[in-house]
């Protein structure tokens, strides 16, 4: 397996990340799901960036509150599935990245119907994506 210089791959990784940033504890983050990734091109002044996001889902207890441990967060807060779809809409106030992979947890969660898909590849991907 290839690995970014630096970083290490793994549920370890996943685990040590949800602690330094948010001070969860490994008691909870030892529950962590692997879900997929999300790649996408940006622009980036006169050049292409390709990236790829790899996709976690923790469910967190009732009441859980992340603390930042880091200064690169300003803080955390709480906003329901159903409200993030319109804050996502109407305001730019995740940075694009974070976006697509809320947007890709709204669709895997079925907070997102699709009603009409123009194309079959889509909606083969689409179908693989969500499961059965």
């Amino acid at each position: 397996m290839l690995k970014p210089h630096g970083i290490s791959c793994g549920k370890n990784m996943i685990i040590k990340e949800c602690e330094e940033e948010a001070g969860i504890p490994r008691s909870i983050s030892s529950s962590v799901l692997p879900v997929g990734v999300v790649s996408y091109m940006d622009i980036d002044d006169y050049r292409y960036k390709r990236d790829v996001l790899f996709c976690y889902d923790l469910k967190l207890p009732e009441g859980f509150v992340p603390h930042n441990q880091v200064r690169a967060i300003s803080n955390f807060k709480l906003i329901s599935a159903t409200h993030i779809a319109n804050v996502i809409r109407r305001a730019e106030f995740f940075k694009p990245n974070c976006s697509l992979v809320i947007i890709d947890f709204l669709f895997r969660h079925g907070f997102f119907i699709i009603t009409w898909i123009p194309c079959d590849n889509l909606r083969q991907i689409i179908a693989q994506k969500s499961g059965p």
